[in-house]
């Protein structure tokens, strides 16, 4: 993969203007419930934690999928979905170690990043530039890995206070 999706929470305003352009070029509406990012808001500490596929080299939502719905292309790592081959059990949602995954709410079809083919529509509206698509080098690699990290530990605290 020649780039990739950087997303620094500690940037982000939770404002949901990618996942309004991601639902916008996915389903032709505004509505971030189709949108392939998923936006956990703390609204007293005006945090947002963007939740998007990481197109992760061990991919268990691929291995998770009983009826082989989902594939990943090794040379870029995007991860698709065979609409004809999935049944909507969600196990690929389960599966996610980053819950990126989450299904569609009419065709139950799971519904994650697939980067746009490569030139991802969210990084282009990130006004607050949380959301970026950058050139994959070791150092940003390292960056990347550092920034999910600290968005996996913040989910993790948001969804202990919500229980």
């Amino acid at each position: 993969m020649e780039n990739l999706l950087l997303v620094d929470m500690d940037k982000c305003t939770g404002c949901k203007q990618c996942s309004l352009a991601c639902s916008l070029t996915k389903e032709d509406l505004f509505d971030p419930a189709r949108g392939r990012i998923k936006i956990l808001k703390k609204e007293d500490i005006a945090l947002g934690v963007p939740l998007v596929c990481e197109q992760c080299e061990t991919h268990p939502c691929v291995e998770s999928c009983q009826n082989n719905a989902l594939s990943r292309d090794d040379a870029t790592g995007i991860i698709t979905v065979d609409d004809n081959l999935c049944t909507s059990q969600g196990t690929c949602v389960d599966a996610c170690i980053y819950y990126a995954i989450r299904l569609h709410p009419e065709s139950k079809k799971p519904m994650f990043c697939d980067l746009c083919g490569g030139d991802p529509y969210c990084a282009k509206h990130c006004v607050p530039e949380a959301i970026t698509w950058v050139e994959n080098t070791d150092d940003v690699l390292k960056t990347k890995k550092k920034l999910r990290s600290a968005r996996m530990a913040m989910y993790r605290d948001l969804k202990k206070e919500a229980v």
